[in-house]
């Protein structure tokens, strides 16, 4: 009954920020409807395929970093793995809710659900201070004067949340301070405490964690070029140094609870793009973009359908 009721609240905030967003963009239904008229499918299929290069080679590290916790795994597996977490992404909190199903899997096939959650939490977290500090770097480059205010506050935020990130997982002296944190957690204490430990071991392992990052650099580099080309499929191109600085921002809102980042993903791209490129514009990338991962999504159900070795109840893996 408790999860029904999360899944519905997430499903209505979703819902709610669409209707808000459609409500929002009520007078320009037509100008929106123009823009994607004119996309052109060949460029957005090139951006499609970018996408696919950029999962591509962060499935590549997940193998790694999975591998490094003694888990034997192929990278085809990986692969499919991915694909699949993104199709449960439209049935799982927030846009990492596929995650779920990768460790579920892993631990039902190695008998290692600590090593298989540790795993799958250190690739979306590498992936995700990655980009975080892709869009610092581009910020130090682009300085104060080219880069908006709030933008500029936003980026400087979630990078020092990153770095206090970093320092607690790093340092069990700085997490101690924290322990207090545990008392809202009583049932799950030991867990959460065998699952820090075993992040904190990651320290350790400084030459994996030195090759994931410059895997995932070039990963980051590919998704940064698929919602630039998707800009480009219907004739409004962006810099690189805006996608750079703003894309970040909103991968970091979408993880927010909703469905797949549903509604918040399509909301923020147009309150950091419209400024440079016009609300209908951003809009339509929006919607590009989530056409993008929808079809991903619907080749990770394929896959999912057609190999037995990756069923799982949904209910069980949530």
């Amino acid at each position: 009954m408790k999860k029904i009721f999360v899944f519905s609240l997430r499903l209505f905030v979703s819902a709610a920020l669409i209707m808000i967003l459609l409500y929002v963009m009520r007078g320009k239904y037509g100008e929106i409807s123009g823009v994607l008229k004119g996309t052109k499918i060949w460029i957005f299929c090139l951006a499609f395929l970018a996408f696919i290069a950029a999962i591509t080679i962060a499935s590549f590290r997940l193998k790694l970093i999975i591998q490094a916790s003694d888990i034997p795994i192929a990278f085809r597996d990986a692969l499919s793995l991915t694909f699949i977490g993104y199709f449960f992404n439209n049935f799982l909190p927030t846009a990492v809710g596929g995650d779920i199903v990768k460790a579920y899997y892993l631990g039902r096939n190695s008998r290692d659900n600590l090593g298989s959650i540790t795993s799958v939490f250190v690739d979306r977290v590498i992936g995700l201070f990655t980009m975080i500090f892709i869009a610092s770097i581009s910020l130090l480059f682009a300085g104060s004067q080219v880069v908006e205010r709030p933008v500029r506050q936003i980026v400087l935020l979630i990078t020092a949340c990153s770095i206090v990130v970093l320092v607690f997982a790093t340092n069990k002296n700085f997490a101690r301070k924290f322990s207090f944190i545990l008392i809202m957690f009583k049932p799950l204490e030991k867990k959460l405490k065998d699952l820090y430990n075993a992040i904190h071991q990651y320290r350790h392992r400084k030459a994996l964690i030195v090759q994931s990052f410059f895997i995932s650099i070039v990963s980051q580099g590919f998704f940064f070029l698929s919602i630039g080309i998707l800009a480009s499929s219907i004739g409004t191109p962006i810099s690189m140094s805006e996608i750079l600085l703003r894309i970040p921002i909103i991968n970091v809102v979408s993880l927010l609870p909703s469905i797949n980042g549903l509604g918040l993903r399509e909301g923020a791209m147009v309150v950091f793009f419209s400024p440079m490129i016009g609300s209908e514009n951003a809009f339509a990338i929006g919607i590009l973009w989530f056409l993008v991962l929808f079809i991903t999504s619907m080749v990770g159900g394929v896959i999912y359908g057609l190999n037995p070795q990756f069923k799982v109840k949904l209910r069980e893996a949530a």
